[in-house]
């Protein structure tokens, strides 16, 4: 059996969350939405209008799961259940398919073909300056990277040339063979399916399809690129029919932010203190918060290299 079959053959024996069980879920979401307020992950379109900005946040506002109607006591008198009875997601699967559910529910981003995806993340929880980078929406412009104090020009790829970068400077009059690499992934795959199939056909690694290459597979996409709604769903998705993932339940992220994790086994061969990649989400709404390496703090739609959500 090849290992898309396997994948495929595990999932259909781990069945998805019906309505009733995702029920709570939706409840406890929006609370946690009603009495946090930290920074989060943005999914933003900037250098629009103040009109065009309200408009999202209205749309944002709208498309937010709805809560399921409270059930009914003798008499017809409705009751919502507590908080506290919602059961903690010890599953790898659940946890997933929830964080699917909710990266579903948020509005949809078209950015244009000439705007950049900006991405601002920590790689320690020891406050240190945080890592922004700007990459073309559609691979053809030039972005730029903010790193360990460093400004480092990337280059776009434009008619199949690239501009030659050494360190942090653009080489004068010589540019290199490319391919472009958009930075927002309209090319995904939006179903499951086709996800698993996507990923095993773009695997790394010297084994295609084990757990530690389809981890960082995932990671590849959702860690600087800005992947559509639909299709991150189907990620996360795809990412439950991997077998060997187990839940962290007190994960942190790299900004020390607490969360629900996901991980699996250290390769073969890994040293003995090896530690593993730990994917954290926020414990209430499943939105993704990045890894135990990596934390997500902020990501936007902008029109330029520099400028800023």
């Amino acid at each position: 059996m090849d290992e898309l079959r396997l994948l495929r053959a595990l999932g259909d024996e781990t069945p998805l969350p019906d309505e009733a069980s995702l029920a709570p879920v939706r409840a406890n979401v929006l609370a946690g939405l009603a009495r946090r307020r930290r920074p989060r992950r943005r999914f933003a379109l900037v250098g629009a209008s103040a009109i065009g900005l309200a408009a999202a946040v209205a749309a944002a506002v709208t498309l937010l799961p709805t809560s399921p109607p409270a059930p009914t006591v003798p008499g017809g008198q409705a009751q919502s259940p507590p908080t506290s009875a919602v059961a903690p997601v010890t599953d790898a699967v659940r946890l997933l398919n929830f964080a699917a559910e909710a990266a579903r529910a948020e509005p949809a981003v078209n950015p244009r073909p000439d705007q950049f995806v900006y991405t601002r993340s920590s790689v320690d929880s020891n406050g240190g300056a945080p890592r922004e980078i700007w990459l073309s929406v559609d691979g053809t412009r030039d972005g730029v990277l903010y790193d360990h104090g460093l400004r480092i020009p990337l280059a776009g790829c434009k008619d199949g040339k690239a501009v030659v970068i050494k360190g942090d400077r653009v080489v004068p009059g010589l540019t290199d063979d490319c391919e472009p690499h958009p930075a927002y992934r309209s090319d995904l795959p939006t179903d499951v399916d086709g996800m698993l199939a996507y990923l095993d056909a773009n695997a790394s690694g010297s084994e295609p399809g084990n757990v530690n290459s389809r981890g960082k597979d995932v990671l590849r996409l959702i860690n600087e690129s800005m992947v559509p709604s639909a299709a991150r769903a189907a990620l996360y998705e795809a990412a439950a029919r991997v077998p060997g993932l187990s839940v962290v339940p007190d994960a942190r992220d790299a900004a020390g932010r607490p969360g629900l994790g996901i991980t699996w086994p250290p390769p073969a061969g890994s040293e003995a203190d090896a530690e593993p990649v730990v994917i954290v989400f926020d414990p209430t709404t499943y939105e993704l918060l990045g890894t135990t390496f990596h934390a997500i703090e902020a990501q936007a739609v902008v029109d330029q290299p520099g400028q800023r959500p």
